[in-house]
């Protein structure tokens, strides 16, 4: 899939306007759209085109040439029904990747309906990992994307000392890769090391997985 390099932020609140500016700040041509005069203000600064615009009119997004962007992500706020009519007329006038933002479990079965290719849900998604991490100090990221994947960081447990990562087998015994390994004195990062790689008792482990898996190395004494 070619990366999107033009794309349209269509609801410039909190969410919108954040990620409007990163996308800018990682090199892309972002237009963002929202009816709210004060939030367009905020963002012109700070993206490469804001406009105040109802996201809602097909023929006002044909007209800014939402069509031939890469991407389009929908992040209306409050408005349940604006979010679905926009992603809905995107899809209409072509744009090929359609991202939207769910305000709840029932808006985001709609989105999907309505031709949505990737519907987020981050309050959802941030409390997960919230309560991920409470749980676990461990945990660096949960990928709710992913089926329950996470990475996590690790002190090397007694049992891995002395020992390379192919006896450890953590791949084939755990569904584990070691992303990383760093060492908690000298700061020393080794990225994917290889299999006849030894673990110290001095090693941090990166390590990507199933969340179970990961709960269940991090229990051993």
């Amino acid at each position: 899939m070619p990366k999107a390099r033009h794309v349209a932020v269509l609801g410039l609140g909190n969410f919108g306007y954040y990620l409007g500016r990163e996308l800018v700040s990682r090199g892309f041509e972002v237009i963002g759209l929202d009816i709210h005069k004060e939030l367009v203000q905020k963002a012109k600064n700070d993206i490469s085109q804001a406009v105040i615009a109802d996201a809602t009119d097909k023929d006002t997004l044909t007209a800014l040439g939402i069509a031939e962007v890469d991407l389009a992500v929908v992040t209306i706020g409050s408005n349940m029904l604006a979010s679905i009519l926009a992603t809905f007329n995107l899809k209409e006038i072509g744009v090929q990747r359609v991202y939207a933002k769910a305000l709840s479990a029932e808006h985001l079965r709609i989105l999907k309906r309505v031709g949505a290719d990737q519907v987020l849900f981050p309050e959802k998604d941030l409390a997960i990992s919230l309560a991920q991490r409470i749980e676990n100090p461990n945990l660096l990221e949960y990928l709710p994307s992913l089926e329950n994947y996470s990475i996590y960081e690790l002190a090397a447990p007694p049992s891995f000392h002395g020992k390379a990562l192919r006896d450890l087998d953590l791949i084939n015994r755990h569904g584990v890769q070691v992303l990383a390994v760093r060492d908690k004195y000298d700061r020393k990062v080794v990225v994917t090391p290889k299999a006849d790689f030894v673990i110290e008792p001095s090693h941090i482990l990166i390590l990507l997985g199933p969340t179970e898996s990961l709960n269940q190395l991090s229990q051993d004494k």
